[in-house]
């Protein structure tokens, strides 16, 4: 698993540098960088975070996947969809909500 984790980091920023090199375009390839970090860190943040809550966590899981998949198809396609990529957000939300409510029993 962890192996294709570093896999798909190595593709996405093949993918990001291939997609400057055929377009010389600065911003959207700086904008598909900051994404792909902004992914990466809700990915961390969301697995150290959330894991007391399997539910949750396969929520947050999803999630990751489909802003993943908007980060492609803003590569590719050109069309940027800033609320799926910040749809993760929403499980940390939940979890930081739920902690407020019941305390902080999901430690």
């Amino acid at each position: 698993m962890k192996g294709r984790i570093v896999l798909l980091t190595i593709l996405t920023l093949v993918f990001i540098f291939l997609d400057f090199k055929k377009r010389k375009d600065y911003k959207k390839s700086a904008i598909a960088l900051v994404v792909f970090i902004a992914i990466i860190s809700l990915g961390y943040s969301g697995f150290i975070l959330i894991r007391g809550i399997p539910p949750l966590f396969l929520a947050h899981i999803v999630l990751l996947i489909g802003s993943y998949l908007a980060l492609m198809w803003y590569l590719f396609k050109g069309k940027l969809y800033s609320y799926i990529i910040a749809s993760p957000l929403l499980t940390e939300g939940f979890y930081i909500l739920l902690n407020f409510i019941d305390g902080s029993r999901y430690e």
